[in-house]
């Protein structure tokens, strides 16, 4: 394999991580709790996200990883409050 094709499943992997882990997250709370605690899941994951982003030591090493868990913190959020926000 060359080094293009390991970055790229490199990136795909963190993407993938990403979505699981926040997916993972959002069912255990919905499972766990009677209302979804909404900002609890959104605090949880930004903090995850800034603790990556000031732990890294090289320049966007793991920016598909915290751009990824940021953007489906939004969309599961949404999508585990959809009965409470309609």
């Amino acid at each position: 394999m060359n080094t293009h094709i390991k970055t790229e499943l490199s990136l795909f992997s963190e993407l993938l991580l990403s979505l699981l882990l926040t997916l993972c997250l959002g069912i255990y709370c919905l499972k766990t709790f009677d209302p979804f605690p909404w900002l609890s899941f959104i605090g949880v994951l930004i903090g995850i996200a800034l603790i990556v982003t000031c732990w890294e030591e090289k320049e966007n090493q793991w920016i598909f990883l915290v751009s990824g868990l940021l953007v489906n913190t939004i969309v599961w959020s949404i999508f585990f409050n959809w009965s409470s926000l309609f």
